[in-house]
């Protein structure tokens, strides 16, 4: 979290023009050109690497002339329409790229990404790499044009899918009235519609409220992403999402013609290095069931009653002769590429786990009063989330927390705070910045160590963050938690 807000107060001093450089075309200044980039997301996803990867290449092609500084978060996590507010971020002259799923396009009325959310249809990562690098892609990009920004790349992500909280989400019975989160699209909208659920738009910070409280009954989400004590349907695949790398087209004007290659070259790259290293759903299922996590299969005919409720999507989106000529070129392709490795499930993947079971008394909350301390290092990050996979260059974290009479505070700008309560061996932290409980059961060493276990459903980010590791106790109460 601290580091998340380094980079946002870095991007607001990038805003203000604070050191960052102006580029002198005549050749009389040696000072790098900055350009800012508006991630919608925080540093702790996925595609974290991908986007790292693709500053790092601009750095190394142009000599350190030209460089990449990434605000995350870009647009707060507050709102669920981050990523339509960093389109209008870049689009403003408040940032010169922009980082944002392809989806969100469409929430500005742009529908030439459509396509790749059309239902069902992309459902292998081998076919999104077909077409990320494919000339429908640059179509897709061109069409930035009228919105006064340029299309830069469009980079593969992952696979999304329906998981049910503690129940799955795979046969058309089970999504008719089931309350499912997704994020904002017009076309997802539709899909979930169409399907006889309730699409729900919750903002990132409200999401881990929504989910102890179960205000939700699923997500759409990508396998590396859905929350324990959650069942995803491994093999129902709602559509693939891509990335849009963007510039604003006043900043990408202002380039000079060996900047503007240096970018797009190392656009291409960034491309082929994700097409390379993404992991496909049979790789990330290795590590997967965990933390009561559990996939579930669809059967043929489940499947074929899916899609066959999805047709009237099908039916928007070919009413707009692009989308409708791009749907049928990737059709074309899916019948002659070949599809993933067949997912192989672990055994326990296929069983439900018993959940953490907690009962007791209300205990004094000064039991548990000291500062506490623990380390996340890059080898925690693989062990957790799988080798596979390129996180971000962070590590290794470290988390400070301070517990004094049953409130709680993580050291770092940041500031987080809130309460805590004891009950028998059940740990809870009230989380009011972002609207979360937190639950945990605990044990302690005699040195005043704690091990935390998630009571779940719990997001796997947060599990990550705060029980991958044994707070260690180096002292009491340093400072007020308040």
């Amino acid at each position: 979290m601290a580091l998340r807000t380094a980079a946002l107060v870095l991007g607001i001093c990038l805003l203000g023009g604070c050191g960052s450089g102006a580029a002198d075309k005549t050749g009389g200044s040696s000072t790098p050109v900055v350009l800012r980039l508006a991630d919608s997301n925080n540093s702790d996803q996925p595609d974290t690497g991908a986007l790292q990867y693709f500053a790092a290449q601009v750095a190394k092609r142009s000599a350190g002339s030209l460089r990449i500084r990434i605000t995350y978060l870009a647009a707060g996590s507050a709102t669920p329409f981050v990523e339509e507010r960093t389109i209008r971020a870049v689009r403003d002259g408040r940032f010169d790229l922009g980082w944002i799923g392809a989806r969100s396009w469409d929430e500005e009325d742009v529908r030439s990404f459509r396509a790749l959310q059309a239902p069902f249809l992309i459902t292998s990562t081998r076919l999104l790499n077909r077409v990320v690098t494919s000339p429908l892609a640059g179509e897709m990009l061109d069409s930035l044009k009228a919105e006064n920004v340029v299309g830069v790349a469009l980079v593969p992500d992952y696979l999304r899918h329906p998981v049910g909280m503690g129940r799955p989400l795979v046969s058309p019975a089970d999504f008719v009235g089931a309350r499912v989160r997704i994020q904002p699209s017009r076309v997802t909208t539709a899909l979930i519609k169409a399907l006889g659920a309730t699409p729900e738009v919750i903002s990132n910070s409200q999401i881990g409220y929504a989910i102890v409280h179960k205000q939700i009954d699923g997500q759409e989400v990508a396998m590396l992403s859905n929350p324990g004590g959650s069942v995803l349907a491994g093999n129902v695949v709602f559509f693939a999402k891509a990335i849009t790398l963007f510039a604003n087209q006043h900043s990408y004007g202002r380039l000079t013609a060996e900047q503007k290659r240096i970018l797009g070259a190392a656009a291409a790259a960034t491309v082929r290095h994700a097409v390379a290293r993404n992991p496909t759903d049979g790789q990330i299922a290795r590590h997967f069931c965990f933390d009561r996590r559990r996939i579930v299969l669809a059967t043929p005919a489940q499947l074929a009653t899916l899609a066959a409720e999805a047709q009237p999507v099908y039916r928007m989106l070919q009413a707009d002769p692009q989308t409708r000529r791009f749907i049928r070129q990737i059709q074309s392709w899916k019948r002659t590429t070949p599809p993933d490795p067949p997912m192989s499930l672990p055994a326990i993947c296929k069983h439900l786990q018993r959940p953490t079971q907690s009962v007791g008394r209300l205990q004094p909350a000064s039991r548990l009063d000291g500062t506490y301390r623990w380390v996340i290092t890059l080898a925690d990050a693989h062990k957790y989330w799988g080798p596979q996979l390129n996180p971000s260059d962070t590590y290794p974290t470290i988390a400070t927390a301070i517990l004094r009479h049953g409130t709680w505070r993580l050291v770092g700008p940041d500031g987080d705070r809130g309460t805590f309560t004891i009950r028998g061996n059940r740990l809870r932290f009230d989380w009011p910045r972002v609207a979360s409980v937190l639950l945990f059961t605990y044990t302690r060493d005699g040195n005043g160590t704690l091990h935390l276990r998630p009571v779940l459903p719990m997001d796997p980010g947060d599990q990550f963050v705060w029980a991958s590791k044994p707070w260690r106790r180096i002292g009491p109460p340093t400072q007020t938690a308040r």
